[in-house]
């Protein structure tokens, strides 16, 4: 059956992390290094690299990063009970795969994620993941990945200018303005933009028998996001170059509640971000020095925001408010140095300090103020060797400290070793086999060590750390416009970081606990396949099959909301007269929810189908875009956990100017 639904599929998509030229604007690559600018591609291709280029990314017809994100193949998002849309690769954990924006960690470090939904999607110009086993010049806390947003550059002297308005369902409302400008010395970008809705369309036949009162519009679900972001960089000499990135994202927006469960027998978070935001300054540059390249970034952030509980679905009366504030400094040191005929040094050195201020007032009762903080430290290095078979063997140590823990008990410092050694080789012109294995750790985080989430969680601060045995084997083919690539993978994790319910005496709510569990076990394939049919039809497809199981003494049971498939289809046709049509498809099967009574229960599979017609009318140097795209036309219920289903069937209509 989910074979006959992959080939289905495969006659209606493409991946768009795949597509191989894009026919909007050019951007330069500003992302972390993880290979020298003189590497083959078969040197530096050990490990899984994979990219969602522009053309992707402007489809999308996003306000938000998240939507974006699905067409990475083996990626499944999910927006959890805080509201937070998070990404899952491969089977692992959310706080296993890190985000990074021009090269500096965008990730809330206090939790180590961020929420998708917040990040603005037209200032990105590609997105570049690594997966399998990531590089060791990543730092600390990759294990399960690394995700790098690159903003948008010319690559070509010139200037470019973009304005944009879209409207949708329920109050949906869009407007954007890019500028770009590059000469032989200097480039620079800027961006404004805004985005609102009422909320989210709740799909027919979603059972959610609490907290939902309307059967059209899910409940709480209402969001407003602001954002702006600059970048200015100078070419100094004939091979350097430093850069200024400044950028600020900002919103407020209502949390769906969870509506299977009864609020008058367990915790129901009835929230509500009236202030979410982050400030960020990232200095970066690139420098000849000692036969190689050393390159860096140094940045600054501050995230700051407000959680407000209420007492019930109504949220006319408000009980607790949390206020968060987090100062994030960090840096990252690279040098890059190629020997002729003999391979390529790779080191790096990452710094991490960060603090987590947090206030919890309750309306009619006293209030509390902590702070905590945490340093991280990773030192890595990795050689390659080219030759008929390619050779990369890397190291890193990571350590990490908590100097403040609030009002919880201190902790001592916790080190963790990375290992990684790949083999790569082209046996046939056209045809790439690999092979990687690689260990690595994740430090728990703080909100996981200390944090309480307004009464949610007890705490527990003897947390361990993650480990990881990962490894991956890989067949690539190219021939003509098609190209296809099969990707085994087995990953072992150790002291896996998981919940249990806990009913305290005296209470008659169960609370969640954070606890270290015996470990997990993801086997799994990974195929994927994109074709240039002809010039005006591109097509591909991926699928991901999954076993991930949790292990304890009793034996193994899967692991909660990962599903056992994830099918990812597109397709991108260019008709005469500018006018253009893109069909996608997302397929996800099998998984399972934690219910109240630590039982798992099965969720269902998903179909969902979007469809996107535009038309292109270009003027000498001027175009305009009009646009209609429909996502879930079916209204398909989409329930990647409990009680929280995804968006039903939407329409949005646009129209974009370029000059």
């Amino acid at each position: 059956m989910i074979l006959r639904i992959f080939f289905s599929l495969c006659l209606a998509g493409t991946v768009q992390a795949q597509v191989p030229t894009d026919s909007l604007i050019h951007y330069e690559l500003g992302d972390i290094v993880v290979r020298s600018s003189g590497e083959s591609p078969s040197v530096s291709s050990i490990s899984t690299m994979q990219q969602v280029r522009l053309a992707g990314i402007a489809q999308a017809d996003a306000a938000s990063i998240d939507p974006v994100l699905r067409q990475i193949p083996s990626a499944h998002l999910q927006t959890n009970s805080r509201g937070e849309s998070l990404i899952y690769l491969r089977g692992a954990g959310e706080r296993q795969v890190s985000l990074f924006f021009d090269g500096a960690l965008l990730n809330i470090p206090w939790d180590n994620r961020i929420d998708l939904s917040l990040i603005p999607s037209e200032v990105v110009g590609e997105i570049s993941i690594a997966k399998g086993v990531p590089s060791v010049l990543y730092g600390a806390n990759v294990l399960g990945g690394a995700i790098n947003l690159t903003s948008r550059q010319l690559r070509n002297p010139g200037s470019f200018s973009q304005l944009s308005g879209i409207l949708g369902s329920y109050g949906s409302r869009q407007a954007r303005m890019t500028w770009l400008r590059r000469t032989e010395r200097f480039q620079s970008t800027v961006f404004v933009g805004g985005s609102d809705q009422d909320g989210f369309r709740l799909p027919q036949g979603a059972d959610l028998p609490y907290s939902q009162d309307s059967n059209d519009l899910r409940t709480n679900t209402d969001r407003q996001m602001r954002s702006a972001f600059g970048q200015f960089s100078f070419k100094v000499g004939e091979e350097g170059s430093i850069g200024l990135s400044l950028l600020r994202f900002d919103g407020k927006k209502g949390i769906a509640p969870e509506g299977h469960v009864d609020p008058g027998k367990a915790n129901v978070r009835y929230w509500r971000y009236p202030d979410w935001g982050t400030n960020m300054a990232i200095l970066s540059g690139q420098f000849p020095f000692l036969d190689g390249t050393l390159r860096g970034a140094a940045w600054a952030s501050r995230f700051g925001q407000t959680i407000a509980q209420y007492s019930d679905k109504s949220y006319s009366e408000q009980v607790e408010t949390q206020i968060d504030e987090d100062d994030t400094y960090g840096a990252r040191l690279t040098y890059l140095r190629d020997f002729p005929n003999s391979g390529s040094l790779r080191a790096a050195i990452n710094l991490l300090s960060s603090t987590h201020k947090q206030e919890d007032i309750e309306v009619q009762g006293p209030s509390f103020y902590r702070v905590f903080s945490q340093r991280i430290l990773s030192n890595g290095i990795e050689y390659t060797r080219s030759g008929f078979v390619n050779v990369m063997i890397g190291a890193s140590v990571d350590v990490l400290a908590t100097p403040k823990t609030g009002d919880k008990p201190e902790r001592g410092p916790q080190t963790g070793l990375g290992v990684t050694m790949g083999l790569s080789n082209e046996v046939y012109p056209g045809v790439t086999i690999r092979g990687v294995i690689g260990r690595k750790t994740r430090f728990p985080t703080m909100r996981e060590l200390f944090g309480e989430a307004l009464g949610r969680f007890l705490v527990n601060p003897d947390l361990k750390p993650e480990s990881s045995l990962l490894t991956e084997a890989a067949i690539g083919v190219e021939r003509g416009g098609t190209t296809a690539e099969a990707i085994a993978f087995f990953n072992r994790t150790y002291n896996t970081i998981g919940q249990e319910m806990v009913l305290l005496e005296g209470e008659t709510r169960a609370r969640r606990k954070r606890v270290n569990l015996e470990g997990s076990r993801v086997l799994g394939i990974e195929a994927t396949i994109t074709s240039r049919v002809f010039p005006s039809l591109l097509l591909g497809c991926s699928l991901t099959g999954m076993r991930a199981r949790e292990l304890n003494p009793d034996g193994s049971r899967p692991l909660i909301e990962k599903p056992s498939w994830i099918g990812r289809c597109n397709m991108n046709y260019r008709f005469g007269g500018g006018i253009s049509v893109v069909l996608e498809s997302a397929y996800s099967g099998q998984a399972y929810g934690l219910g109240e009574d630590n039982q798992q229960i099965a969720l269902p599979n998903s179909l969902v189908t979007n469809a996107r017609i535009a038309w292109l009318l270009l003027y000498r140097g001027y175009s305009a875009e009009l646009f209609t795209r429909i996502n879930n036309f079916t209204d398909e219920v989409i329930l990647p956990q409990l009680g929280l289903p995804g968006p039903g069937r939407t329409l949005h209509m646009g129209l974009q100017v370029t000059f």
